[in-house]
């Protein structure tokens, strides 16, 4: 059974009703999950989920619907958060109209998989049935038969049966290639799971090295979701083998995992810790504290008891009492939202036990009120310092010293560096309640911290404590707020009451400024930049600033000005400034997405695009920009690389329009310089802009190669035509202008959108393996 059948029909359906952004829309969907691009989903969604009440088609609100949940349940692990949604989607797909909508099989395994995030041991026969009972309406045919196959393995593993779920996947296994079929990366990743919790690490190393080499003997490409935990089990079956410096070497780096590997990567990195304290330090028990907190708010309750175990025995390790104690109360809390204990109760407690047999108290190294200075001076003879032993002394001070500003503001910033982001706050909260005369240090990390997790509701209890004592600084909170929640005109008056009480607050000016240029109120947010030009003792910039909104509000004068203030000199003396400035990268945002094209810069802050869009992205190329001064990458050091360096700019505002459409991909045999060049002229003889995106290690196959060659030098571009041009006439140009190469090549979309024969462009595809 081809699950993915109906989707690529839909896809070739709109893709010939001029629709190809929304068919490419549902695999993208499907791949972002697949490469564990959390947030990229999340961008994507609200778009596929219009898609469907566009078409009023069901099983896409379904298909869409279960992609979704992949990404929730699956790569964020979410338990209760995501429950009612995973139930929400069971019934739908289970109605009239979806019933056979292959994907109403994949949702069986999202819930199957929620209850396992929530508690897996205690929703075992659950499980086992849910997926039993799907099982039975499909047969090993169906892709989705191993999913839910592994599903049920999983609930066995978590039922201590690992033997049985070996036994019951080989069985599984073997129905899949009886009827045909290959058996997926899933089979033999839950078997290495299986073996890994059950101690087997010998025979589990034995598997992932004989897939690493299946996969570099076929050379195929394999997704993140396929390499980063076969990786990550590599490096527990080395830990338990005690090979730890190999182990240290497969362990994926913290910056490159989601929270489904989360857990993998905690039993690694706690069984590498028990033989080398050295290796546990606090920023070590950062990252478990993040692994705890996602998991408590996401409601995998199993989960938050089974890392607290681990984690707090490596804080009792590095003699982190306080974080211990703190990790103790979260399991203990999630203790009770279990649906079986199965253990956990005594587990927790033998925890406590070894918590108590430490002393409560870490002895101060000196006076409460000299503990700032002394941990300053400790810092500057220390290459670096350690906020989770300073957390522990910082708070007995601030204990002692209530009303000590410095010392809460330390002390919560310390907590916050060690993951303990609640009691942070906390303590602040605590501190400014009782010191709401004073807009102090602390006043200003709660803020912070605040609109860093964009707490709305926060925000505007903070400004209500400081109302009406420094207000202020509770129209800042109010700034920040409307910031957060995108409300220019709340914050263009937080903003001018904040001016109006301190006219000399330049950040408050600042934020102005940026507000009007994100809402394209050019000509005053140059009137903002400009005033801080006249108000600042280092206003560089402040005149680059000002460019950008002088340039996207057409005012070329105050360009010239405040480029000549910072010694640039112009060719041009009035006018449009538009000279030539050489190379530079200008970056936008798609559906959440950067997207970097090549550009020509015209001035301080403005550049054309030259570089042709993808065919599923927005066109840009010819499009006059302003872009935003500040770097997005910094130059580098070296002297050589820095000779190399394109600068890349982020765009902040559209001059004028290139006036372009969608391009068109070409792809084949390269014909050498000479006739690409030719190539490139005559397209824009006709008006059409010509992109080669192939680097020049490219290459495809050659027909008529041997074992010693077997490719030739390819070449992949994209031809983009005015919007007012027929594609046909690009079809028939390809054919002539390309008639004398040695090759042929594909441009296989632009003859199906031409209606022009498809058969050649598949014999390319096929010949040149394309």
């Amino acid at each position: 059974m081809d699950i993915w059948n109906w989707v690529e029909k839909l896809q070739d359906d709109l893709r010939q009703a001029g629709q190809a952004q929304n068919a490419q829309l549902l695999t993208r969907l499907a791949d972002e999950v697949s490469e564990l691009q959390v947030d990229r989903v999340d961008a994507l969604l609200p778009e596929a989920r219009a898609l469907g009440k566009a078409l009023d088609n069901p099983w896409v609100d379904v298909y869409v619907g279960h992609w979704a949940l992949r990404n929730r349940v699956g790569n964020r692990v979410e338990g209760e958060s995501a429950l009612g949604d995973a139930v929400a989607l069971f019934e739908r797909a289970h109605r009239e109209d979806t019933l056979e909508c292959p994907q109403s099989i994949c949702v069986t395994q999202d819930l199957a998989a929620c209850y396992g995030n929530i508690d897996g041991p205690g929703w075992v026969p659950e499980r086992i049935e849910v997926c039993d009972e799907t099982l039975g309406r499909i047969d090993p045919s169906w892709a989705c038969f191993q999913c839910l196959s592994c599903e049920k393995a999983d609930a066995l593993l978590d039922d201590g049966r690992g033997g049985e779920a070996l036994a019951y996947l080989q069985q599984q296994a073997d129905a899949v290639e009886a009827c045909g079929k290959d058996v997926f990366d899933s089979f033999p990743e839950m078997k290495i799971k299986i073996l890994l919790a059950t101690g087997q690490a010998a025979q589990a190393l034995v598997l992932i090295e004989q897939r690493e080499a299946e996969v570099a003997a076929a050379g195929e490409y394999e997704p993140a979701n396929c390499t980063v935990p076969r990786r990550l089990s590599k490096a527990w079956a080395l830990a338990q083998l005690e090979r730890d410096e190999e182990a240290l070497q497969e362990l994926v780096p913290w910056a490159e995992l989601t929270p489904n590997y989360w857990r993998l990567w905690a039993q690694a990195a706690a069984a590498l810790c028990q033989r080398d304290p050295a290796r546990n330090t606090w920023d070590l028990g950062t990252r478990f504290n993040t692994i705890l907190e996602h998991f408590a708010q996401v409601g995998a309750h199993r989960l938050v008891i089974e890392i607290a175990s681990l984690s707090l025995a490596l804080a009792l390790q590095r003699g982190a009492r306080w974080v211990a104690q703190r990790q103790l109360g979260l399991a203990r809390t999630h203790l009770a939202l279990l649906r079986q204990d199965r253990g956990a109760a005594a587990q927790i407690a033998a925890l406590a036990a070894r918590i108590d047999a430490l002393p409560e108290i870490t002895p101060l190294p000196v006076a409460a009120a000299e503990l700032l200075p002394w941990l300053e001076a400790q810092g500057a003879q220390a290459q670096a310092r350690d906020p989770e032993r300073e957390a522990q002394w910082l708070l007995q001070a601030h204990a002692q010293c209530p009303d000590d500003a410095g010392l809460a503001d330390v002390a919560a910033s310390a907590l916050n560096a060690c993951g303990a982001r609640d009691d942070a706050q906390a303590l602040l909260w605590a501190f400014v309640r009782g010191h709401a005369q004073d807009d102090g240090a602390p006043a200003y990390s709660l803020m912070r911290l605040l609109a860093e997790q964009g707490n709305d509701d926060g925000l505007r209890r903070l400004a209500d404590v400081f109302r009406g004592t420094v207000p202020v600084f509770a129209h800042w909170c109010d700034v920040q707020r409307a910031r957060h929640v995108a409300d220019w005109p709340a914050l263009e008056q937080a903003a001018q009451a904040l001016l109006a009480l301190s006219p000399g607050s330049h950040g408050a000016r600042g934020t102005l400024a940026r507000m009007y240029m994100d809402t394209g109120r050019f000509a005053e947010a140059q009137a903002c930049y400009a005033q801080l030009v006249g108000l600042l003792e280092e206003p560089n910039a402040a005149h680059w600033d000002h460019m950008s909104a002088a340039s996207a509000a057409g005012d070329w004068e105050a360009v010239r000005q405040s480029a000549a203030a910072i010694g640039m000199e112009l060719s041009s003396q009035d006018g449009v400034v538009e000279e030539p400035w050489g190379w530079v990268i200008i970056r936008s945002h798609e559906q959440g997405e950067p997207v970097d094209y090549y550009a020509r810069r015209s001035g301080p802050v403005t550049a054309r695009i030259v570089e042709n869009a993808p065919a599923h992205r927005a066109q840009q190329v010819g499009d006059w920009v302003v872009f935003d001064a500040a770097l997005v990458h910094p130059a580098p050091e070296d002297e050589e690389a820095r000779r190399q360096f394109i600068p890349t700019y982020t765009r902040v505002h559209v001059l004028e329009r290139g006036g372009y459409a969608r391009s068109w991909l070409v792809d084949g045999a390269h014909p050498g310089e000479e006739a690409w060049n030719t190539f490139v002229e005559a397209a824009e003889a006709q008006g059409w802009q010509a992109w080669a995106h192939s680097q020049a290690d490219y290459t495809v196959t050659d027909p008529a190669g041997n074992e010693e060659q077997d490719t030739l030098p390819g070449l992949l571009f994209t031809v983009a035509q005015p919007q007012d041009h027929a594609p046909l006439a690009l079809h028939r140009f390809l054919q002539q202008a390309t008639a004398g190469w040695a090759h042929p090549l594909c441009w296989l979309r632009l003859a199906e959108a031409c209606d022009q024969d498809r058969q050649p462009h598949l014999d390319v595809i096929e010949q040149y393996g394309l």
